[in-house]
């Protein structure tokens, strides 16, 4: 396992990841949907044509809010369907069950998806350049847990030379589970790293005082632009929606509201922007949680 500080990260690493904090974009999706819907538009994109000029929304100016939100016109297309209704593959219920109108629905989506695909690109550029790789490794001997577990989609799988445990035992049970899966008569947390097919799906578990494969001596992924979903994702995590264990049917995913930005505190990027974060969220209309992951 490599021996890895955690990096202390300068201005300059920092100074591109809160420039995109101090500018999100929800605030300009917002005013594309109300644009949309008290004017004569059919698409978003003839939304997008008008917004010409620099925007100012509460204490952000944007100078060029058409081509900040460009790249994000997939999803602002989903506000088409308040004026032409269609099948969603989705359904938003309220934390009490019941399920939000459309209208709610698919701002909530809208804007889960769009703080998603942002956020990701903010920690492409604080994750990488930082130098840091606590994401990469087991616990030490000195913290609570047992394992971690990097949860992976099935074609990521054959990007890790780890054992694969696939069997009716491992599919029964998650990495949670009580009492947990045994390998060779043994907690599969003290096997050593390892890929397993849980019944929520695919996960490598790293064990205390292991590392994933792809992480070299240096600290440096050697997959980096092929990296798994997982690892793109930031530590600043959005909850705008979360989605839920039961599916209303086997293409419709359920999510529930939740209105929250969570931030770990075991990043050293979190710890250096938490001001940032916060204000970031107060911006998205979010509720900022900063949690300690790993004890």
């Amino acid at each position: 396992m490599p021996n890895l500080d955690v990096p202390t990260m300068s201005a300059d690493q920092l100074q591109a990841g809160r420039m995109r904090l101090a500018r999100p974009v929800l605030p300009l999706a917002r005013l594309v949907e109300i644009l949309f819907l008290s004017g004569p538009f059919a698409t978003a994109a003839e939304v997008l044509a008008e917004l010409n000029e620099p925007i100012e929304t509460a204490a952000i100016r944007y100078p060029a809010p058409a081509a900040t939100l460009t790249p994000h016109l997939d999803l602002l297309g989903e506000f088409e369907r308040l004026k032409d209704p269609r099948p969603a593959s989705y359904t938003v219920l309220a934390p009490d069950g019941e399920t939000l109108p459309l209208l709610e629905a698919v701002e909530a989506w809208v804007a889960q998806k769009i703080l998603t695909r942002e956020l990701e690109a903010i920690n492409s550029l604080l994750c990488g350049p930082g130098g840091c790789a606590l994401c990469c490794q087991g616990p030490t001997a000195d913290m609570r847990q047992d394992f971690f577990a990097i949860p992976l989609s099935a074609a990521e799988v054959g990007l890790f030379p780890l054992p694969c445990h696939d069997s009716p035992a491992s599919r029964r049970l998650t990495a949670d589970s009580e009492p947990p899966l045994a390998v060779a008569g043994r907690p599969f947390f003290a096997a050593p790293a390892g890929l397993y097919h849980w019944r929520d799906g695919w996960g490598m578990i790293l064990p205390r005082r292991t590392s994933c494969p792809q992480l070299g001596a240096d600290g440096v992924c050697a997959i980096y632009p092929q990296r798994p979903q997982v690892c793109r994702r930031p530590q600043i995590f959005a909850y705008r929606l979360e989605q839920a264990a039961r599916e209303v049917a086997e293409t419709v995913t359920v999510w529930v509201e939740r209105g929250k930005l969570l931030a770990v505190w075991d990043c050293p990027y979190v710890r250096a922007l938490r001001p940032e974060i916060a204000a970031y969220a107060e911006a998205c209309e979010l509720e900022p949680i900063f949690k300690e992951n790993k004890a």
